[in-house]
């Protein structure tokens, strides 16, 4: 699939608004609704993100996949249920700042403020700006700017969803020696001893993360190396879990796996008044069928 053009450019999926931006080692799609990268196909063709086929595209609601943006809060809000898991921005439509290309690389940036809708739920001035590059990677940067007088405490995480041959042949590298919080075992701590062999249903926060993580499949590596992150989440809700989602195939669960790059429950952050704060991801294949 490779191509010698690099071009950054307004498109539509479904309902929603996108950016196609190409390069000659590959090509990624954006949506404005949440700034979801929803595709991300490497120099051979090969999808690396997964979005699952019963996602609505309407702009009712977030995506399904790709890689959403959660903020200000990851998982439940701290003390309101209520209001819903991983933050409101994913629901809302992001504004196109700028597109560009240059050489072998395309860019596409972002933002959302805050404003009457999202202050009823949130009452603090904010700017976000999601910066997405492909070269011969994706590269994608997530500044949270706080606007307001008050310092105020954020847990956050670019969601990545990635397409795996079988999320039971999947072993994450990069994980050992790390403590984690495991949800699916009612929220017991423990201590990841080696290489992470997936059995789904998985539903980990690893803390203190600061390095790569790595996807191994049978015919490919996705290395997942990030910055301003110091928790890595895996996530795969397996047969039974699948069930509880309406956008979600009940056989689709085996095709993805969440390696996510956050900062969340111990690793949340304070930022104070005019500070700034840049969480990021690069995501770049590795074929490995001749190994095999």
């Amino acid at each position: 699939m490779t191509t010698a053009l690099t071009s950054a450019c307004p498109s539509h999926l479904g309902g929603l608004e996108t950016i196609d931006l190409v390069s000659p080692h590959g090509r990624a799609t954006v949506a404005c609704l949440g700034a979801t990268v929803v595709d991300y196909r490497d120099a051979a063709g090969d999808e690396v993100l997964w979005v699952s086929p019963s996602s609505r595209l309407d702009g009712n609601r977030p995506i399904r996949g790709g890689v959403p943006v959660c903020w200000p809060w990851f998982g439940a809000h701290p003390t309101d249920p209520s209001l819903g898991a991983h933050g409101f921005v994913r629901h809302k439509t992001w504004q196109v700042e700028r597109l560009s290309h240059d050489g072998d690389q395309a860019i596409a940036v972002l933002t959302i403020r805050d404003d009457e809708t999202t202050r009823r739920i949130w009452p603090h001035p904010f700017r976000l700006t999601l910066t997405v590059t492909l070269n011969d990677r994706l590269h994608i940067e997530l500044t949270a700017e706080n606007r307001s007088k008050d310092e105020w405490h954020v847990s956050e995480a670019l969601h990545s969803y990635f397409h795996v041959d079988d999320a039971c042949d999947s072993r994450v590298d990069g994980l050992e020696g790390l403590t984690y919080w495991d949800k699916q075992q009612g929220g017991i701590r423990g201590r990841q001893s080696s290489a992470l062999q997936v059995r789904p249903p998985i539903d980990r926060v690893y803390f203190d993360h600061l390095g790569e993580a790595v996807i191994n499949g049978p015919r490919r590596r996705i290395h997942l190396d990030k910055a301003g992150s110091a928790t890595t989440v895996v996530w795969n809700p397996g047969p039974d879990g699948v069930l509880g989602f309406d956008d979600i195939p009940d056989d689709a669960w085996r095709d993805m796996l969440c390696v996510e790059t956050a900062n969340a429950i111990d690793n949340g952050y304070t930022l104070r008044p005019g500070e700034r704060h840049t969480l990021s991801a690069t995501i770049r294949t590795e074929n490995t069928i001749a190994d095999v």
